[in-house]
């Protein structure tokens, strides 16, 4: 019985406890902050989401307590050992390429006209003895971006039979209606001068491998040479001994309407392979249209009869001297250099543009970055644009060749070989 009683007073204290606490039943009171309603509802929210259930439920008896069992200690964490083996890393994919994609040829207007003719070059006095015919078109060269035929309109008069100073006033128009204005003054002579003896001119001075060499071959580029029919038979096996290391072959070209072969092509590419140089080609390009284009480069390809190259295939157009009787704006130009490409790019070869320098900078836009092998005859070129290889000189010397040859420079960074 005494038991029983305990029990009794220690559940009827709890209950008290209990109350006092304000655990038991939800007791408001008009006293208490709004903030405390809302913190108890919150709770209270947050128990009835936790147990599951909307309902309370109540207790009809109340049970004996039972004792508080001993805490018992929780053994501190251990350090997790570090893994003997590293873990393999994981590859990142590998870049896709750009696909490649072919140049769209459009056929411009003169809305699409922009700028006024260009110069390419003028003889600003043209000298002719008297009675000879005289033809302005003969001593100025000029383009334009779009316009095909570009208008050319002079005033003054020349009297070709009558000594003295002639001067013309020259407009390049444009069909968009754009001007460019030149001054020539022409020189009538009463008789030809006389021939001094000696001929003149100066000595060019040639330029030996060995100090090529010397002066331009790093760990960083790889010195070489390019070749035609003009250098005869060559013996590649002194040319490589010498120190070349690669060689711009001329295939062949089109001239005057007509394609043709590089009579030594077949002997230069065959030799220069046996004797272990890196191999690239050039073609001699007249083209007016991107059908000459087309048609010639599968000219081209069947000369070439599917041999390997490390190097590009030059597109090699230099006729700008002459540009005005080829009937062609600046736009097409580019479009044979950019189609060029294109056909040889479906063939596995890839193009690239050959010039010297001045025209690099005013007559070619290579739209898509290929290639540029820049011809600038000078110790070291202030060319500013993109190129991976530099014509150096024409006067060159190596054993292997008789007589002048072409010194090349391949920037080994700018290019794979």
């Amino acid at each position: 019985m005494i038991k029983k009683k305990m029990v009794y007073k220690t559940a009827a204290l709890s209950i008290a406890l209990m109350m006092l606490a304000g655990g038991c039943g939800k007791k408001e009171s008009s006293s208490e902050s709004g903030l405390a309603e809302s913190s108890v509802e919150s709770i209270a929210e947050s128990s009835v989401e936790s147990s599951g259930s909307t309902e309370t439920k109540e207790s009809s008896e109340i049970s004996e307590p039972t004792e508080t069992p001993e805490t018992t200690e929780i053994p501190a964490p251990t350090d997790t050992p570090e893994p003997t083996e590293t873990p393999t890393p994981t590859e990142e994919p590998a870049p896709t390429e750009t696909p490649y994609k072919k140049y769209e040829v459009k056929e411009l207007t003169a809305a699409d006209d922009k700028t006024a003719p260009i110069i390419i070059s003028i003889t600003k006095n043209p000298t002719l003895v008297k009675g000879n015919a005289f033809d302005v078109t003969k001593y100025i060269s000029y383009a334009d971006d779009v316009c095909r035929n570009v208008k050319l309109l002079t005033s003054g008069e020349v009297d070709i039979n009558t000594p003295g100073d002639y001067p013309l006033s020259i407009v390049l128009k444009d069909d968009a209606g754009h001007e460019t204005a030149a001054a020539m003054t022409v020189t009538i002579l009463a008789e030809a001068p006389e021939k001094k003896p000696g001929g003149g001119g100066g000595t060019v001075t040639k330029e030996q491998f060995s100090d090529f060499l010397a002066n331009y071959k790093t760990d960083k580029t790889m010195v070489g040479i390019d070749v035609s029919k003009w250098q005869d038979k060559i013996d590649f096996e002194k040319v490589k001994a010498a120190g070349c290391e690669f060689v711009m072959i001329r295939l062949g070209g089109y001239d005057d309407g007509s394609t043709y072969t590089d009579k030594f092509f077949a002997d230069n590419i065959k030799n220069a392979k046996a004797a272990g140089l890196k191999v690239g080609l050039y073609w001699h390009a007249e083209e007016s249209s991107v059908e000459e284009v087309k048609n010639n480069v599968v000219y081209l390809l069947d000369v070439l009869g599917g041999e390997s190259l490390d190097l590009p295939i030059a597109y090699d157009w230099e006729d700008f001297s002459k540009f005005p009787k080829h009937n062609m704006s600046m736009y097409d130009l580019n479009a044979c250099f950019e189609v060029f490409c294109d056909e040889l790019h479906e063939a596995g070869y890839e193009g690239c543009i050959y010039s010297s320098k001045n025209p690099l900078g005013y007559m070619w836009t290579n739209e898509r970055n290929h290639p540029v092998w820049m011809a600038h005859y000078t110790k070291q070129s202030n060319y500013e644009g993109e190129y991976f290889m530099w014509q150096h000189s024409c006067t060159g010397r190596i054993d292997g060749i008789n007589g002048d040859v072409d010194l090349d420079v391949l920037y080994l960074d700018r290019i794979e070989v």
